[in-house]
C-alpha cells in the first residue's frame, strides 16, 4: 500500500459509516414477524373407507367471545364459519351429507350464534339430526377468539394483524348418543385465516379419533 493511502482509506470508511448511520435515523429495517403457532392450515387426514351420513349444524358462539368482540354476532360470520366447517368435512372424503333444511339452520343460528348461547346441547343436536334423517350429527362451538397487535410498515400502523380462534366440534350418534370431540386453534391476519386454521385442526383431531 502506498504511503498516505492508509489514512485515506480510514477517512473513506468513516464517511461511509457516517452515511449509513444517517440513513438509519430515517429508515428502520422492519424485522420479519415470526409466524405465530397455528397460522399454517394443517393438511387434512386422508381417508378411504366407507362414508358416514351426517348432518352439520352451525357452531355456537361462546358468550365470552361475543361480549369481547360483538362484531362476531353478525349472522354472515356465523354462516361463513358454518360453510367452512361443511367444506372441510367434505374434503376429508369421510362423510356423506343430508340436505340442509334452511329453517333448521336458521333456527340454530338464532339460538346458538346470535343469542351467544354457546354450543348446542347434545339432546337438541340429536333431535335435529333425526329431523334431517342423519345417522350422526356434527355440532360445536367457537369457544375462543381474540384480536390484537400492531406493526409499523410502509403503509403506516396496521392494527389487529393477529387473530386467534379456538373451535371444538363433536360428532354424536343419534341412536347410541356416543360422541367424539375434536378441538383446534389457529392464528392469522383476519377471521378467515384464523378460522381456516382452527377448523382444519379440529376436523383433523376428530378424524384421527374416529380412525
Amino acid at each position: 500500500m502506498k504511503a498516505g493511502a492508509f489514512p485515506f482509506l480510514v477517512l473513506f470508511l468513516s464517511l461511509v459509516h457516517a452515511g449509513i448511520s444517517g440513513c438509519a435515523s430515517s429508515y428502520v429495517e422492519e424485522k420479519p414477524i415470526a409466524q405465530p403457532a397455528g397460522t399454517a392450515v394443517e393438511p387434512l387426514v386422508k381417508y378411504t373407507g366407507p362414508k358416514t351420513v351426517i348432518a352439520v349444524l352451525p357452531l355456537g358462539l361462546s358468550a365470552r367471545a361475543a361480549k369481547a368482540y360483538p362484531h362476531l354476532l353478525d349472522q354472515e360470520v356465523g354462516l361463513g364459519i358454518h360453510n367452512r366447517v361443511v367444506e372441510t368435512l367434505y374434503d376429508t372424503n369421510r362423510f356423506r351429507f343430508v340436505e340442509d333444511k334452511p329453517e333448521i339452520i336458521k333456527d340454530v343460528l338464532n339460538r346458538q350464534w346470535l343469542s351467544t348461547a354457546g354450543m348446542v346441547d347434545q339432546a337438541s343436536a340429536v333431535e335435529m339430526g333425526k329431523l334431517l334423517g342423519a345417522r350422526k350429527v356434527i355440532y360445536g362451538e367457537v369457544y375462543d377468539f381474540a384480536q390484537g397487535g400492531e406493526k409499523i410498515g410502509i403503509g403506516g400502523v396496521q392494527k389487529n394483524f393477529n387473530t386467534r380462534m379456538g373451535v371444538q366440534i363433536r360428532i354424536v350418534d343419534v341412536e347410541t348418543l356416543e360422541y367424539v370431540p375434536g378441538s383446534g386453534s389457529g392464528k392469522g391476519s383476519d377471521v378467515g385465516e384464523a378460522s381456516d386454521s382452527a377448523i382444519n385442526r379440529a376436523v383433523n383431531a376428530l378424524i384421527r379419533r374416529l380412525n
